[in-house]
């Protein structure tokens, strides 16, 4: 095989790899592999990645993670069973699993027989089998010895060698090579001077057989100074490959610093551990939402950037590499910094927070009994803890969590944390309670507006209310009903029984993330902005460049500098409406990614007079349904046999085909 058909080769093993990856958005790193295992028909631990972007939770805006993620080759697994094995057994090579070592190394293997011709005679080394492979013969070496052209040798030493197999060259015979059939190799220096392919083609009959010493004086002739691999040399030399290319010389490629990062020694992303008794019920009592931390406690420590390693190419060609890139240990109220910014520790005693970036440590806020009269509004920095109820036409305002054991009644209720209600909320049409990025879980919610970025968990019923999350709505308790009003959910709606034989309109939504919809808007009204302005500078743009042309002598330097600001100024506002439009791109496909796995399951009984809406198809209930899993298709709604949400997960779109039907 030539060096061109060589990395023929290569290349097209290239381009089959870049077909086995893909790009992937999600809102964690688990969430990304999930997908891309789904997508690519591997599982996670075959799967490599690369994060493109890191993700950003923030109390008013987050982003999702971008990844690439691709399938990890299957030499390389056996390449890591191989440095288990070396973890393992400290270089014994006796693995603690004999699987596993038999996956590393072959069981079975053939003994092999190699006749060298040097300068010095005629060497034989007889290798052993392995497991059940066969051993070498006197027919073996005497078909070895006249394929080279060696003639007169002991027999007696044949057999001595074949009986003990050891594996090492032994001399058999002082014949000296015969002039003109030695075996020869060519060298060609690749890859921007980054490899050296040596091919070496057989000896003819009593020829001599190239020693290392041989190619690496061949590659010095052709100015390699360094990177020599003599242990690969000698190797290919050793099983004889002819006229096959490999590596007889590598430089040392650059290696770029790995950036600096944060380990956060606390929670930044929380989330709900319900426990249910055997009637469905949820303990409240224990939900692990709020981690406290005490003074001195480390939180976060940042790790270095380091350093770029550079590298060398075969000529000796020193290559740069960059450094990694620093990253700030943000510090938050109630948390210390060291001198040398490296360790961030808590201040007081209380609950950790992270947004923007930082960590924070507030105090808890506790009112024992009702907000109301004895308290006026609440407004706190920290989270809260109400032991009685919000009583009407009071608003109670936290930038952590708020937990209420009693019930929201006519009251506002906002927080950029978790909001907890453990009996419900009788909201009389007034009632709001809203999280910027937390959950809602409540008993009840009954004539209420209920929003967040999050998920909305409610135990037994949703009456009569207007419910929008940017994840999930489930209402699954021992009753986990929903009569009435506007559900609206980006990726799931899932309840016991949906409506009642009275048909009240209850409209289910599914697929639009209102916060997402709301940042694609925010953003279109600033490209449209800085779109008018750009029209504007151009006209006035145009119009000096008009005047410039038709009568330069007159065209004044401040009139020059000011058409150089125009001209400045409209680049600005180009780069600006691209960033939005890059920004618009981004997140209308992390949310069609989102609303591409949107689903309402009814676990039992679906009533007439309920419509649904799944991204762009509509649907209306006309007859009592039982158990459905509903899903948008080829732009129609479309169900199937119910399926647990919380058992199938990401997988539920694989067994959709079994009893699937079109409404």
């Amino acid at each position: 095989m030539s060096l061109t058909e060589f990395l023929t080769e290569e290349l097209k093993e290239f381009d089959r790899k870049e077909k086995e990856q893909v790009e992937v958005i999600a809102d964690t790193i688990e969430e990304c592999l999930a997908i891309a295992s789904s997508h690519l028909g591997r599982k996670v631990h075959e799967i490599d990645y690369t994060v493109l972007k890191r993700g950003k939770k923030s109390l008013f805006f987050s982003e999702p993670y971008h990844i690439r993620a691709s399938v990890i080759p299957d030499d390389m697994l056996l390449d890591e069973l191989s440095l288990l094995d070396e973890h393992l057994t400290g270089g014994s090579g006796k693995l603690v699993s004999k699987e596993l070592k038999e996956l590393v190394t072959p069981k079975n293997k053939d003994g092999r027989v190699v006749v060298k011709i040097y300068r010095t005679g005629v060497f034989l080394t007889v290798y052993p089998p392995s497991g059940e492979g066969l051993e070498m013969t006197m027919a073996d070496v005497s078909k070895k010895l006249s394929f080279r052209g060696v003639a007169g040798v002991d027999q007696n030493l044949i057999n001595k060698i074949l009986k003990e197999k050891k594996g090492e060259p032994v001399l058999i015979s002082n014949q000296k090579p015969k002039a003109g059939n030695d075996s020869s190799c060519n060298v060609e220096i690749a890859q921007e001077n980054m490899r050296a392919f040596v091919t070496v083609f057989p000896a003819r009959p009593g020829g001599r057989d190239l020693e290392v010493s041989d190619i690496v004086a061949a590659l010095k002739g052709m100015g390699v100074a360094h990177g020599l691999k003599e242990d690969e040399i000698r190797k290919a030399l050793d099983e004889e490959i002819h006229n096959k290319p490999f590596i007889g010389a590598e430089g040392d490629f650059p290696v770029n610093g790995k950036n600096a990062e944060i380990k956060y020694y606390v929670r930044t992303e929380k989330k709900i551990n319900f426990k249910e008794d055997q009637s469905g019920r949820v303990d409240y009592k224990d939900l692990d939402m709020i981690e406290n931390v005490v003074v001195g406690q480390l939180l976060a420590e940042k790790i270095p950037a380091e350093k770029g390693k550079f590298g060398r190419n075969l000529f000796g060609m020193v290559l740069p590499a960059k450094d990694g890139l620093d990253t700030e240990l943000k510090q938050g109220k109630g948390t210390i910094l060291s001198e040398d910014k490296m360790r961030l520790t808590a201040e007081v005693n209380g609950q950790v927070l992270y947004a923007a970036g930082r960590l924070s440590v507030e105090t808890v806020y506790r009112i024992n009994g009702d907000v109301g009269v004895r308290t006026g509004n609440v407004t706190f920095l920290g989270s809260i803890i109400i032991t009685g109820n919000v009583e009407d036409n009071y608003s109670v305002k936290a930038a952590g969590n708020i937990e209420i054991y009693g019930t929201v009644q006519k009251a506002i209720v906002e927080a950029d944390g978790d909001i907890i209600v453990r009996q419900g909320v009788t909201g009389r049409e007034e009632a709001r309670v809203e999280s910027t990025g937390g959950n809602i879980v409540a008993k009840f919610i009954q004539n209420a507006t209920c929003i967040t970025e999050k998920d909305i968990i409610v135990q037994e019923g949703i009456l009569h209310s207007h419910l929008m999350a940017g994840g999930k709505i489930s209402c699954k308790g021992k009753r986990g009903q929903i009569v009435g009003g506007t559900i609206q959910a980006a990726q799931l709606i899932s309840a016991k029984i949906i409506g009642s034989q009275a048909n009240p309109q209850t409209d289910l939504i599914v697929g639009n993330n209102p916060k997402i919809l709301k940042q694609i808007s925010e953003f279109e009204e600033k490209k449209k902005e800085n779109q008018d302005k750009l029209d504007q500078l151009t006209k006035t743009m145009r119009t000096l460049k008009a005047r410039k042309e038709a009568d330069p002598a007159s065209f004044t330097a401040e009139q020059d500098a000011h058409l150089q600001k125009l001209e400045a100024g409209t680049k600005k506002l180009e780069k600006r409406i691209a960033e939005a439009s890059k920004d618009i791109q981004t997140l209308t496909e992390y949310m069609d990614e989102q609303a591409a796995n949107g689903r309402i399951s009814v676990e039992k009984t679906i009533f007439p007079g309920v419509t649904i809406r799944i991204r762009n198809a509509d649907f209306k209930l006309r007859h009592e349904t039982k158990a459905k899993t509903f899903y948008e298709e080829e732009s129609q709604v479309r169900s199937m046999p119910y399926e647990d949400p919380d058992e199938t997960k990401n997988d539920w779109r694989k067994k959709r085909g079994r009893g699937k039907s079109k409404n």
